[in-house]
């Protein structure tokens, strides 16, 4: 239960981040640049209420466990004081009062620096985050910035994503829009990617990845991995493919395939929030002494046993025709847009391809 509330919550935490950022960066563009926005004091006050909530969701589990031997109140005392990720929520807490404050009070102001001074106080819940992040608690500052630059990215980019999507109006200026967020989306999915290649190899070497498939930490890897694939297919649609469509109908409306786009990163953040909750392995031998093998890993190699502890990519014939069927399936995400089909049709078929993915990787392994 515990692990499927902070999962949920870690999703909803980058929601939240990206309503605040994604708002008040849009409101530096002038109109013509953006479709007509409405976001409401309610709305972003929720958000700065999610914040404090959902990133103190998983500190509860630690409280439970030291409540047993010092009390509630002696053990919320000792986490918030002195515990680095207890620390970092209580630094939280104190923006957030703040942000909540500042948006009560200078929602309706239009002046562009009221929006940069709440980008710089959603810049320090940022810094809050990869403050009690795991790479900062095991590359210290290198782990720190490179959270940092990672997390930022992804909620820019998210952050404009969801509000166009869900907040727009209309869809007056979509085109101007696309044109200079393409261009912005190109550059932090590079920043993300880059970050998150490093943050990976903080917990465990690039060439041995396939082996932390057999943790429960590798297996939500593996599975947001998967899903960049269809989100990099929405990338095209959204950002190159409607450009083509608006051009001969400026009446299509975009809204839906840029939701189903957020949809997908929405399961990207809770396959996050799922590692969150997970030892890094650092050292497979420990993790899987301390942890035993992934549930999901077992399912499709009950056989394993605790001396192998090595993975070998050896593609079976079932295996490379599931992942034939993933390709087949994301060419038909991406032609259901061409053959102007609903949304949700073409999120139905992503799914799809991580599920067919999914299992051609599991199914084309060799444990030696």
């Amino acid at each position: 239960m515990m692990f499927v509330l902070t999962t949920i919550s870690e999703a909803l935490l980058y929601v939240c981040f990206a309503i605040l950022m994604g708002s008040y960066i849009l409101a530096l563009f002038p109109d013509d640049l953006i479709p007509t926005i409405v976001v409401s004091r309610k709305v972003k006050l929720f958000a700065v209420l999610g914040i404090a909530i959902f990133s103190f969701v998983p500190l509860i589990s630690l409280v439970i466990y030291l409540s047993e031997d010092y009390g509630l109140f002696q053990s919320l005392q000792s986490i918030l004081l002195t515990f680095e990720v207890g620390k970092s929520w209580l630094f939280m807490f104190v923006i957030t009062v703040f942000l909540g404050v500042y948006i009560q009070f200078f929602h309706e102001k239009k002046a562009p620096y009221y929006s940069i001074i709440g980008i710089i106080l959603v810049f320090l819940l940022i810094l809050g985050v990869s403050w009690s992040s795991h790479a900062n608690s095991i590359e210290s500052l290198k782990g720190f910035i490179t959270h940092f630059l990672h997390f930022a990215s992804v909620v820019i980019w998210v952050g404009i994503l969801l509000i166009v999507a869900w907040f727009s109006k209309n869809t007056k200026n979509w085109l101007s829009f696309l044109k200079w967020f393409h261009i912005m989306a190109l550059y932090c999915f590079g920043i993300i990617i880059i970050t998150g290649l490093s943050l990976m190899s903080f917990s465990t070497p690039l060439e041995a990845y396939p082996d932390t498939w057999m943790v429960s930490y590798g297996q939500s890897l593996l599975i947001k991995h998967l899903f960049i694939i269809p989100l990099i297919a929405y990338a095209c649609i959204n950002g190159i493919l409607m450009k083509k469509r608006l051009l001969k109908k400026e009446n299509f409306d975009p809204r839906p395939w840029a939701r189903v786009e957020f949809f997908i990163l929405l399961l990207i953040f809770a396959a996050t929030g799922a590692m969150s909750q997970q030892s890094p392995p650092h050292n497979m031998y420990e993790t899987i002494s301390n942890e035993g093998f992934s549930s999901l890993f077992i399912l499709f190699h009950d056989e394993v046993v605790f001396s192998d502890i090595a993975v070998q990519l050896v593609f079976s014939i079932d295996g490379v025709l599931l992942l034939c069927i993933a390709v087949l399936f994301l060419v038909m995400s991406l032609f259901s847009f061409v053959k102007k089909m609903p949304a949700i049709f073409s999120f139905i078929m992503s799914l799809f391809v991580v599920i067919a993915a999914y299992l051609g990787l599991l199914l084309s392994i060799q444990i030696v």
